[in-house]
């Protein structure tokens, strides 16, 4: 009797995503200022694989806007950076969070490229910056960066 319940319960966690990289970073006080950047480091040794990037939201209830606006900035294993502005929405327009929530704190997964390839091996670095309305932005808990694997080119 004890055998079907392991393996169900191996299958189960044996169906999950399988991430390259996964980081939370905690934001001291919960208020995101201008000058605290997140540097997220990690390493690409298949050139073959798809992947998702994803950014983990984690967020007071009590946000006081409906989106985020980050800045975006990829260093690649050469040297090269890329940026991108980016608008994450916390909210939709009638005030529904876009993640769930759960004692005052919502928390929301939001992909930033699906199905993304990394030309060359070697160290990554994202960073993401806050460059919002407010500065410090409150309400900001963590924040966090997936990279998912997602199959094969």
């Amino acid at each position: 009797m004890k055998y079907p319940f392991f393996l169900l319960i191996l299958s189960i966690t044996a169906c999950g995503p399988s991430y390259l990289f996964e980081e939370d970073k905690t934001i001291a006080g919960a208020q995101w200022s201008y000058r605290d950047t997140l540097n997220f480091n990690f390493t690409v040794t298949d050139t073959t694989a798809l992947y998702n990037i994803l950014v983990d939201f984690a967020y007071a209830d009590t946000f006081p806007n409906q989106n985020i606006y980050v800045k975006f900035y990829t260093r690649f294993p050469d040297g090269k950076r890329l940026s991108k502005p980016l608008s994450f929405d916390f909210f939709d327009p009638i005030g529904n969070p876009a993640g769930k929530c759960s004692g005052g704190v919502c928390s929301a997964k939001i992909p930033i490229q699906e199905n993304a390839f990394f030309e060359k091996a070697g160290e990554y670095t994202i960073t993401l910056e806050q460059f919002g309305r407010q500065d410090p932005l409150p309400g900001m808990k963590s924040i966090g960066l997936s990279v998912e694997k997602a199959g094969k080119k």
